[in-house]
């Protein structure tokens, strides 16, 4: 009972008077700054990957935000609470590695020794030619870091170091046949031999499936020298969306507006267009008519076929019904077809009665354009 009174005290003093009371071990048990416990390896040149472990690398302490070596500043990726992954940076020196976090920076016991970049060689690549959009495969030693892949001097835009002793690039646009080099903080190195590069005809597309689809449709390409390929489109509408499998093969998705029409490939050498149209469905436009209908003398009926939205397509060349009712039902007496302003003119049989027109539903471009069916007024017509 004592006890519980007197820390009921201690409270109430602290509430009234505001006065701290330190206990003991509070601050270790809140502590949150990192540690650093080893890494590896030891040495390594620029570029070089470091695994460092330690303690409240993240999780409920607040994340490390700089590595550093001997005070240059690394790109690096936090693993989990115990593990970061460091890249030498350029311009580092030998000296210890520093990890820092809201709370604080931990500092390596050792030093990080930077060694000096070796110098890259080539050994081979593969294949040895191609035209350009080739994807060459590079093998030597000392690509590490590398900052430039080069064919005959000129810069490769696309390319992946694998490894130290692989990197993987595109053949670039503009490259001619002549030596591979590589250039990393070592040196740079050039190949022995020169890779050849081909010059291909303009692509061409032999088919493609499915010949129909909506817009997201995955459509495969088949044809000859895609290789390189830089648009694919449909109809005019470029593809955002496609992979060059091969020189025979190119997978593209039918972009948003496509309409349907041919599909074209493009690469440095030409371009190819399909001799067969891509029809995009699910993707019809309706458009709205109005037609019109007055009856002549002897008898004549006359009208014009208008389009709401202007698409004149739907007004010109238009198949037209001229209707009679007859015992409540309206038989089709007549037929013509407007002219290419929308007009028609048409002589019938001169017989009293109840008429009307009727411009019948017509699909355009395989079914993306839809002139809508309409009727016209009745018409009552007298000696």
């Amino acid at each position: 009972m004592r006890m519980r009174r007197r820390s009921a005290r201690i409270s109430f003093l602290v509430l009234v008077t505001g006065l701290t009371v330190a206990i003991p071990g509070a601050e270790a048990a809140f502590a949150a700054a990192p540690t650093i416990s080893s890494f590896t390896p030891t040495s390594g040149p620029v570029g070089t990957t470091v695994e460092i472990s330690g303690d409240n690398f993240t999780g409920p302490d607040p994340d490390v935000t700089s590595v550093k070596f001997n005070g240059t500043s690394a790109t690096f990726t936090i693993n989990n609470p115990h593990k970061v992954t460091a890249t030498v940076p350029a311009g580092a020196t030998t000296g210890t590695i520093s990890v820092t976090n809201a709370d604080g920076t931990a500092t390596s016991a050792t030093s990080f020794t930077v060694t000096a970049a070796p110098v890259p060689t080539i050994t081979s690549f593969t294949p040895t030619s191609g035209p350009i959009g080739t994807s060459v495969v590079i093998t030597g030693t000392g690509f590490t870091g590398a900052t430039s892949v080069k064919f005959n001097g000129i810069s490769a835009t696309t390319f992946t170091v694998t490894n130290a002793t692989h990197i993987t690039a595109t053949v670039p646009t503009g490259a001619t046949t002549g030596p591979i080099s590589i250039t990393t903080a070592g040196g740079t190195a050039t190949s022995a031999t020169s890779f050849t590069v081909t010059v291909t005809g303009a692509p061409t597309i032999t088919s493609f499936t499915p010949a129909s689809g909506p817009v997201g449709t995955s459509v495969t390409i088949t044809g000859t020298n895609f290789t390189g390929a830089t648009a694919v489109k449909f109809n005019g509408v470029s593809a955002t969306t496609f992979t060059v499998t091969n020189s025979t093969h190119i997978n593209a998705t039918v972009p948003a507006g496509a309409t349907t029409g041919p599909i074209s490939v493009t690469t440095p050498t030409g371009t190819g267009t399909s001799a067969t149209n891509f029809t995009v469905t699910g993707t019809a436009t309706t458009h709205e008519r109005t037609i019109s209908l007055d009856l002549r003398r002897h008898l004549i009926a006359v009208g014009l076929v208008t389009v709401n939205d202007g698409f004149g397509a739907c007004a010109s060349n238009v198949p037209v019904k001229i209707q009679r009712l007859r015992n409540g039902t309206w038989r089709t007496i007549d037929t013509t077809q407007t002219d290419a302003a929308g007009s028609y003119r048409e002589q019938i049989g001169d017989r009293v009665g109840v008429y009307r027109a009727v411009a019948q539903r017509v699909e355009l471009n395989n079914g993306v354009d839809v002139c809508v069916r309409d009727r016209s007024p009745r018409e009552r017509h007298t000696h």
